[in-house]
């Protein structure tokens, strides 16, 4: 080869050098672009996810924020429901055995009136403070003439309302009545329960958390304590609303079943575990028997 041409030869290799140099520089800086539009791209794809999700999550928990006050707001209407009833519940009754007892007082008042009238000297009758109070009773107990607490507990203790063989306040007694009269429960029954489930112990706690008086099982993540508030407005872990629960359990499981024994097995076992074991023949439980027992014992106390 001429020196010519060798020269011209090393002169092309060295552009075509150049050259390649280039592209592999050009090649470089484009594939990092690549890589910085890919790692841009990713970065605002992921933050679109996020803030997809933080919108979902935002818009979840204010659908949560509104069921939860719907809630509450259903479960205090219940609430405020419930104690309209068992407050007119209790009013009637009270009033009633206070008529009863103002009748009772008006004929002896009225024998000592005319047994007075045939002595020979007449003499002014004056009326019975006790009577006259006992005669305003009603109006007293509808709030327009309040009375003295311990002379309506005196008129409902010798009435039979209150009765000192139950190991229960006299407020707590009230409460289980009432509670009885809305759920239709009756009262021997709920005594009875109370009896055998904790001895009338509100501090008794059973094997699986049942708590108070009735011993009401919470059930799982407390969903039947929940439910139980949600029918009756009341929080079943307190005294009163332990009473009101258990009752308003056992006037269900009466309207549903019809019979206390059927009740109390449902009471007990669940309707699911009462329903298996009437499919197997079994109509009584030692549970059941126990609290059917004591039932009679209560109906022969509040006679």
């Amino acid at each position: 080869m001429s020196q010519r041409k060798a020269k011209e030869y090393r002169r092309a290799m060295e552009q075509y050098q150049g050259v390649a140099e280039d592209v592999d520089d050009l090649k470089r800086r484009i594939g990092a672009m690549e890589a910085r539009h890919r790692r841009e791209d990713q970065l605002a794809e992921a933050a679109r996810r996020r803030a997809r999700a933080a919108a979902r999550e935002q818009q979840e928990r204010e659908r949560a924020r509104a069921q939860e006050q719907a809630e509450a707001e259903r479960r205090e209407a219940n609430r405020r429901r419930n104690e309209r009833r068992r407050r007119i519940v209790r009013r009637r009754r009270i009033a009633a055995l206070a008529c009863l007892a103002a009748l009772i007082l008006a004929i002896v008042w009225a024998a000592a009136a005319c047994a007075a009238a045939g002595a020979d000297e007449p003499e002014t009758i004056q009326p019975d403070p006790v009577a006259v109070m006992t005669i305003t009773t009603p109006a007293a107990v509808l709030g327009e003439d309040p009375m003295e607490a311990e002379k309506i507990e005196a008129a409902l203790l010798e009435q039979g309302y209150f009765s000192e063989e139950i190991p229960l306040s006299y407020d707590l007694q009230d409460v289980m009545r009432t509670a009885c009269a809305e759920y239709g429960c009756p009262y021997p029954l709920a005594l009875a329960v109370a009896e055998v489930e904790s001895h009338f112990d509100m501090e008794a706690v059973g094997a699986v958390g049942e708590v108070g008086i009735m011993q009401l099982n919470p059930g799982p993540q407390n969903t039947y304590w929940i439910n139980l508030e949600a029918e009756t407005g009341e929080d079943p872990t307190t005294p009163a609303g332990n009473i009101i629960c258990g009752a308003y359990l056992l006037g269900t499981h009466m309207a549903n079943y019809g019979e206390p024994e059927k009740a109390l097995m449902a009471y007990n076992m669940g309707p699911g575990g009462a329903a298996q074991a009437w499919a197997a023949g079994i109509t009584s439980t030692e549970y059941s028997a126990k609290v059917m027992e004591a039932m009679a014992r209560w109906e022969e106390v509040l006679v």
